[in-house]
Formats: C-alpha cells, structure tokens, sequence
C-alpha cells in the first residue's frame, strides 16, 4: 500500500510541475497572449499528457483478452497502477481548480472525478472489477484527440483551414463514439444482461457509475457538435472562452465580468 500512495502523489506533483512549466513556458513563447489563454494552454498540455499515456497503457493491458472475457474477476496486480496514475491526475485537476476559483462552475467535473477516485479505490482494495475499469479507460484514446484538437485551435494561426485542425477534429468526433460510448454502453449491458458473478448492490453501484457516465459522453457529444459543425450544426467561430467543449478556465466571475463589458462595447459600436 505504500508503495501505491507514493506513486500517487509522485504522480500529482509532476501533473503540477508539468502545468507551472508549461505556464512559463507559453508566457516566453506567446508574449501577447492574455493570462486566461495562458492558462488554458497549460491546462490542456497537461490533459493531454494524462491522457496520452493513460491510452497507451490501457491499450497495452488490453492485449490480454481476460480483461475481455472476465471483466468482474480477473485480476493483474501490475494493472492497479494505470488506475492510480488517473487517479494522481484527478487528485491534481482537483487542487488545480480549487487554487484558480475554478470549483463553482465545475460541479460535473467535482461528481465526475470523486466518483473516479472512489471507484478506482474501491477496485484496487477488493481486486474485482479490474476489466470494468480498464475498458472504461479507453474513454482516454479519445481524449487524445480532444485535447489536441483544442490546443491546434488556440496555436495555429487560421486553424479553421488547418488540415492538422481538421484532421484533430473528425478523429476526435470518430473516437468519441468508438471509445467513449461502444465501451460504456458494453460494459452497461454485460453487467445487466451477461454477468452472472457480481452481486446486486455492486452491480447496481457501478451501472449508475456509468449510466452517469454515459450522460457526460452525450452532454460531451452535443457540445463538441455544437462548436465543430456536426448533425446539421454549423461550425462556430471559436474564441479562448468557447474554444474547449470541457468549458472555460476562466473563473465565473470573471467571466461574467468579460460578458458585460463585451454587450456594452457592442451597444456603443
């Protein structure tokens, strides 16, 4: 056990120091950019790292097809540190948005990353569900594709007509139903209608898990629809504070503040 709680907070001290790097890093590069650019730049590179390496070793353990055939019981002890460098990431976000008044607009993200936190603890102390949670991870091949599409949109001058852009974006519309919600929706379905080893309560626990879930991976749908013209919608002109379907960094009141003075410019104009 100490040996995992150290990896989890190696883990979340160096999602911390990636994010300050990469803070400094963009104010030298990108001298005119405005703090909350900044910060949501450094934000997404460090989402982008988690997620990158998070979908490398999802997919590596998933070469053993007993995560497949006995997701409710089949356990690998090597396999506990993927979950606990998600959870070292999620533990990070959490401060992260707590140091930058972040919290109060980020109620879905709160429920979200607590209930992570506590289904991956629950899943290394009892040692099931270890197929459940590494399937569920291949949510993060799609996130690759998420984070780099928002951060070729806020680096790349005229990105509307950027192939790499382009590219970032369909691959990111493709992935998110082939890894967001094929794998949700199967795990929902095996629990219900194939699993004969999990009892009720367990069972009934991490089927709302990913019932919720699920409800994120549409409400993601909709928003990444709605922002880079998909299902009818046409494509919309992005700003920093719209660019990101997860939602702005800048603070609320901030943000409220930057709305007003916008409408009144607007009116004078």
């Amino acid at each position: 056990m100490i040996h995992q709680l150290v990896f989890l907070g190696v883990v979340a001290l160096l999602f911390r120091l990636e994010y300050i790097l990469a803070r400094s890093v963009c104010r030298q590069k990108m001298p005119r950019w405005g703090e909350n650019k900044i910060r949501l730049l450094s934000v997404r590179v460090v989402s982008l790292t988690h997620a990158l390496f998070s979908s490398i070793a999802v997919l590596t353990s998933l070469t053993d097809a007993r995560f497949f055939k006995n997701p409710y019981d089949f356990f690998k002890e090597e396999t506990q540190f993927v979950f606990i460098f998600s959870m070292g990431y999620f533990l990070y976000d959490l401060f992260d948005m707590g140091v930058h008044r972040e919290l109060p607009k980020s109620k879905e993200y709160i429920v979200h990353h607590s209930l992570v936190l506590a289904a991956f603890s629950s899943i290394i102390y009892s040692e099931k569900f270890f197929g459940v949670a590494v399937i569920g991870l291949l949510v993060e091949v799609q996130t690759v594709f998420l984070h780099s599409r928002t951060i070729a949109r806020l680096i790349l001058e005229e990105s509307e007509k950027s192939r790499l852009s382009e590219f970032f974006i369909q691959m990111n519309m493709i992935c998110l139903f082939l890894f967001r919600h094929c794998p949700t929706l199967w795990l929902i379905h095996f629990l219900i209608f194939v699993d004969e080893k999990c009892g009720f309560i367990p069972k009934t626990i991490v089927c709302a898990s990913l019932l919720f879930l699920e409800v994120h991976n549409l409400h993601l749908t909709h928003s990444i629809a709605i922002s880079d013209g998909f299902f009818g919608y046409r494509r919309q002109e992005l700003n920093e504070d719209t660019v990101d379907p997860l939602g702005s960094v800048r603070p609320t009141e901030v943000q409220e503040g930057s709305r007003k003075s916008e409408d009144k410019s607007k009116n004078v104009d």
